[in-house]
């Protein structure tokens, strides 16, 4: 097993995603505020080495999240595949009983209560898995949407920084 698919290895590249934008944070509110304004000097390369840091996992991050979802696709036709077992199993086990005309009657509830319960076993499956993965991808599209905007705005401001001299430097937003 690899490091990558070790279990734990999504909180952990997770954790230092977070970790890296909390410590982007940090540096911003912890800067040296420039007298007389709302700005704050900091240390250019440590923000910038950060921000590579952050970009360079995403591709990561959306690569687990794929993998998520082919995870929940693969339980999902499973489900369906021991939805049908379970229904062929009814069917087989109705055919049996049936040579018996009294137990017959029985047998034909047993199987439509059998197929019925499998039936909404297998919805529930359904909507479980659908939801799971609903949720997963909601989750990541909005730490995909914050990061990025945080990426984008960070950017312009360093580009504004760049144009203005050593002696009136601007203060990066608060994240």
């Amino acid at each position: 097993m690899t490091e990558s698919n070790a279990p734990g290895a999504e909180e952990d590249q997770l954790s230092k995603t977070e970790q890296d934008l909390a410590r982007l944070r940090a540096i911003v509110v912890d800067a040296r505020q420039v007298p007389m304004s709302a700005s704050c000097m900091v240390n250019r390369v440590e923000v910038l080495s950060l921000i590579d840091r952050i970009v360079a996992g995403l591709p990561q991050e959306i690569e687990r999240s794929r993998t998520v979802i082919s995870e929940q696709f693969a339980a999902h036709a499973h489900a369906r595949e021991r939805a049908a077992e379970i229904i062929e199993s009814a069917r087989h086990e109705a055919k049996e009983i049936a040579g018996v005309s009294g137990v017959a009657r029985e047998a034909k509830e047993y199987a439509v209560t059998t197929r019925s319960q499998a039936d909404e076993e297998a919805r529930q499956i359904r909507v479980e898995a659908d939801m799971y993965v609903d949720s997963r991808l909601a989750e990541f599209e909005a730490s995909l949407q914050k990061t990025s905007s945080q990426v984008v705005l960070m950017r312009e401001q360093l580009a504004k920084r760049s144009k203005l001299d050593d002696s009136n430097v601007e203060a990066l937003p608060s994240i």
